[in-house]
Order: C-alpha cells, then structure tokens, then sequence
C-alpha cells in the first residue's frame, strides 16, 4: 500500500511539473515565426521595388516654387523696375543646379498687366513640364508698392 501511494505522489509530481513548452514545441513555434516574417519581407520588397523614388509631380512643382523664389527674390533685390528672371541668363549657380535634373523643362514669362489705368503690376507665370505628363504651372502678380 505503500508503494502505490508513493507512486501516486509521483505522478501528482510529475503532472505538476509539466509546466511550459517542450523543446519540440518551441521549434515548431520558431520555424513558422520564420515562414510568416520572410513571407512579409519578400512582399514589402517587392513592393518598394515597383514604386518610383520620387513621384515626378512632386518634383516639378519644387522645381516650379524654386524657380519662382529666384524670380522674386530678383525682385528684391534690383526692385521692381528691374524686375527680370535671373535664369535666362544662366547668373545665379542655383539656376544651373535646377536645370542640371534631367526630363523636366522649365520655362518662365514676366508680362505687364494693368489693373484699371494702373499698370504698376506684373503676372509672373512659371511652366514645368516633365515625364509622365508631370506639370507644374505657378503664377503671381507683383507690383511696384
């Protein structure tokens, strides 16, 4: 009698110690945990592969502001009299970096507009045109106030 109830005290010992995961278990565990994360990595690869850098709209519309900022900072500097865009002439080393991103086309035209009998006004008009049909078309007026 004693010997079964010290063998009952030993299975009650051992279901009690059965706490955990085995080994089998935790390799199981890890070998899905790596199928489902390379799964992921693969399908987040080939998605910034397929995707531009840069979306060309983007680009022309910075390209456009930046050529505006040149105009009117012409503006201020040789005042409105001498109002003239600085990137025709090639002067400022900006204007070349802004012309050296290939595929975009940047064009711009300062016309004298008048308001009733007041004709102290300007239309700045900036035009970028780039690949996949990308473009950029800013205006501004400035006058001699």
């Amino acid at each position: 009698m004693k010997i079964l109830l010290k063998a009952g005290k030993a299975e009650r010992a051992m279901k009690k110690n059965n706490v955990g995961f085995t080994l089998i278990e935790l390799v199981i565990f890890i070998v899905i945990i790596g199928f489902v994360v390379t799964s992921v990595f693969i399908a987040f690869n080939t998605t910034l592969q397929k995707t531009s850098s840069v979306n060309p709209q983007t680009t022309a519309i910075a390209l456009a502001s930046a050529r505006m900022d040149i105009i009117i900072g012409s503006r201020r500097m040789n005042g409105f009299t001498g109002l003239t865009d600085p990137c025709v002439s090639g002067s400022p080393a900006v204007c070349t970096a802004l012309s050296a991103i290939t595929g975009y086309t940047i064009t711009s035209t300062l016309t004298p507009y008048a308001i009733g009998s007041d004709s102290n006004y300007r239309i700045i008009n900036v035009i970028v045109t780039g690949p996949q049909n990308s473009r950029a078309d800013l205006k501004t007026v400035v006058a001699l106030y």
